[in-house]
């Protein structure tokens, strides 16, 4: 999975990240919080759902 981090931008400002690059940038430290939260729920949903249909397969993927 890749790593999603926040970052402080120069401008006072934080920049989300994901591996190295840029996903979103001028949000407030908050913002930036529930971003990534939502982001990495989101992942976990998409993970979540494809476990059914890789069994069926025959393997995990």
């Amino acid at each position: 999975m890749p790593r999603i981090s926040v970052k402080l931008a120069g401008d006072g400002t934080h920049t989300i990240m994901r591996d190295h690059a840029t996903i979103a940038c001028g949000m407030c430290l908050d913002e930036a919080e529930n971003f990534v939260a939502f982001l990495r729920v989101s992942a976990r949903v998409r993970r979540t759902h494809c476990l059914p249909e890789a069994l069926r397969r025959g393997g995990v993927t």
